[in-house]
């Protein structure tokens, strides 16, 4: 590994990087970093943390990285849709000469962009994004990619166990329609199976949907819980509507329909 990747790479990213062999120039003297964040659409809300939070760290460090490479940042909009994340990736690497693409938000944008990281033989740190097969079963496939997170499925699992031990038995599954939504669900119907629970049902949102109306009548009436993974405005939307609709049964949800973004507009337990 170069002497400019060893000086200027955060230490939760320099023991992977180290793994990964990442080669940098040796004498350059200042890192520029491709920063993939939504800037418009239903996730910007997050993309504004993920910049002002890299912003927050230069201030801190004089316009820094490690122990003294002077940054440049450059962020470009992905509105949080892969399609954008593969096309500004390939703005930075062909056009800007990034040294390394960093940030992004969803999972479908980690096996987005993994691929091109291997092609292109340049790192990419997913921030938000991650993904359970490029971090375990494909790791191999792709030397450049690290992800800085846990994976969709990780929580899930223990949360499954826990809502067994409620009592739960026979649970409908409700979760947003791509790869985030596919794996947070696959680790809690794991923990919650294991345990003896049974999904009953599995009804898959698209991303972004604003009415629930033609989903919520699907819904089997016989769970003993509901299960719901949702993003951004959808964690408001589909509560609401679910309540509106006289559905009582107790709702379980992953993290992000729970989040710091959701909860502080969300009604008392009561009402949840």
């Amino acid at each position: 590994m170069s002497d400019k990747l060893s000086r200027i790479l955060p230490p939760l990213c320099l023991a992977s990087a180290v793994a990964f062999g990442a080669l940098l120039p040796a004498q350059a003297q200042e890192l520029k970093i491709g920063f993939l964040a939504p800037r418009s659409g239903i996730f910007t809300r997050l993309g504004t943390d993920m910049v002002n939070g890299f912003h927050m760290y230069l201030d801190e460090h004089n316009g820094m990285l490690g122990s003294g490479a002077k940054m440049n940042f450059i962020v470009e909009d992905d509105q949080g849709k892969p399609d954008v994340d593969v096309a500004k990736a390939k703005k930075f690497i062909l056009q800007d000469k990034v040294d390394m693409l960093v940030g992004a938000v969803l999972a479908s944008t980690a096996y987005a962009l993994a691929p091109i990281s291997t092609a292109e033989k340049i790192l990419y740190i997913g921030t938000v994004s991650t993904a359970d097969d490029i971090a375990q079963r494909q790791v191999d496939k792709y030397p450049y990619v690290v992800l800085s997170t846990w994976v969709p499925s990780q929580p899930n699992h223990p949360l499954g166990q826990w809502a067994r031990n409620q009592g739960y038995k026979r649970i409908v599954a409700v979760a947003a329609d791509y790869a985030f939504g596919y794996e947070q669900l696959g680790g809690f119907q794991k923990g919650f199976e294991d345990c003896g629970g049974k999904i009953i049902q599995k009804v898959w949102v698209p991303l972004g949907t604003k009415d629930f109306g033609p989903f919520i009548p699907s819904m089997k009436v016989d769970a003993d819980a509901i299960f719901t993974l949702m993003v951004g405005p959808m964690s408001l939307q589909f509560p609401k509507q679910l309540r509106a609709a006289s559905n009582r049964q107790p709702m379980v949800g992953g993290g992000t329909s729970y989040d710091e973004f959701a909860l502080p507009f969300m009604g008392r337990r009561s009402d949840r």
